[in-house]
């Protein structure tokens, strides 16, 4: 029993250090966003659920144009929801800026100003933020 306790000790240990090298911590806010808000469905690599929630790690989508990324957090789309009454801008920002740099993504940072200019583009149309806007 004792070996087996150890062994159980190692093995969370180990897992704890994968998850950690996998996630490129990025930023520790970014890091307690994405636990808080996306890993439930998108897993603590980032290698989500095969045909339910897509992986973002090696993600074509997450590692392409960041206005795309920007949007679809912005006003959701398809199963995606919107996350614009969760999180203030700024977190939105850094759950982005994690996701494109974590799991060996390099797709590089959006600015504040980016996201704050689609905030306001969006917020100034008709039907405003929601489902695919």
């Amino acid at each position: 029993m004792k070996n087996y306790f150890k062994l159980l000790l190692a093995l969370l240990g180990a897992s704890t250090l994968m998850t950690a090298a996998n996630a490129q911590d990025h930023s520790a806010e970014g890091a307690q966003i994405y636990t808080d808000y996306c890993e439930a469905c998108h897993q603590i690599g980032g290698e989500g659920y095969e045909d339910i929630y897509p992986a973002l790690k090696d993600n074509e989508f997450v590692n392409g144009d960041k206005e795309e990324l920007i949007y679809l957090l912005l006003e959701g789309r398809a199963g995606m929801p919107t996350f614009i009454s969760d999180l203030e801008v700024d977190q939105l920002t850094t759950i982005i800026n994690y996701i494109r740099n974590s799991w060996g993504n390099t797709a590089g940072e959006i600015t504040q100003e980016e996201m704050d200019a689609a905030y306001d583009e969006i917020a100034e149309e008709e039907d405003g933020f929601g489902p695919g806007n």
